[in-house]
């Protein structure tokens, strides 16, 4: 593991891998102009010396040098960047930013006379069970960890023993206030329901500034239940809403709202 930057661009390969090829900016062919040089000198990715495509980043791009027509956007059939999608998106044909169903702050920054997505899938009953904040205040947001693989893991042994018990994790920032201190049991609710869980107290999870506003988020991993050879525990979507990506059906898990307390 080593998080050596020499680039000062936030690229630390040594550090972990990303998978194909460890490279870590996607279409990073884009940052030299098409004669190979770095549209930015200052903050040079990648740059063709002559003979080969070299740099700061693995090039995402094949041998071809700069002329030869291939555009730096590989998976795209003509080679280039696409900024409006016709017929690719349901709400295209550019891309905006919505606020979650269950925003924080109660507007769009953006554009505040359209908060949510209107072109996102959700039923009546689902809409009628939305929390606000003013009683939900803080953000919730669901992941998982190294050890487990989704749901199945619970169920074996060695996973089991590595991550053995549900927690959720909070900032120190927002333990402190709260007075919640490591390996307290907390409740994490929503307005669909709670669960319970210890509370790691982590400096990971820091105090965003959003719109003027103070967010604290709540950190859920996902992987326990009722049943398996791990401690039993809650179902972590019992706190997520149902709502569905437009344009996959990808549910609304990353970002809702949730009260914490200690119990």
């Amino acid at each position: 593991r080593d998080n050596a930057d020499p680039s000062g661009l936030g690229n630390t390969l040594g550090w972990a891998w990303a998978w194909p090829l460890n490279r870590r900016i996607l279409y990073n062919r884009a940052s030299a102009d098409p004669q190979g040089n770095p549209w930015d000198p200052k903050r040079q990715l990648l740059k063709w010396d002559g003979t080969k495509w070299t740099g700061w980043d693995i090039p995402d791009y094949s041998a071809a040098p700069p002329g030869s027509g291939v555009g730096p956007f590989i998976m795209q059939q003509e080679g280039m960047g696409r900024l409006f999608a016709l017929d690719k998106m349901a709400e295209g044909p550019f891309p905006e930013h919505y606020e979650p169903f269950e925003t924080p702050l109660g507007t769009n920054p953006l554009h505040p006379n359209v908060i949510s997505n209107p072109a996102a899938r959700i039923f009546k009953d689902d809409a009628e069970a939305l929390g606000k904040a003013d009683k939900f205040p803080y953000v919730g947001t669901t992941y998982r960890l190294t050890e487990h693989f989704h749901y199945w893991t619970k169920h074996a042994l060695l996973n089991a023993i590595l991550q053995p018990e549900q927690f959720v994790e909070i900032g120190e920032s927002l333990a402190n206030k709260l007075g919640i201190a490591q390996g307290d049991t907390v409740k994490v609710s929503s307005n669909r329901g709670y669960i319970k869980a210890k509370a790691v107290v982590t400096k990971r999870i820091r105090t965003l500034k959003a719109n003027g506003k103070d967010i604290d988020t709540i950190g859920i991993p996902i992987h326990w239940g009722y049943e398996g050879v791990a401690k039993k525990g809650f179902i972590a979507n019992t706190l997520t809403p149902f709502v569905g990506d437009a344009n996959t059906q990808t549910p609304e898990f990353k970002s809702f709202l949730v009260n914490v307390e200690k119990v």
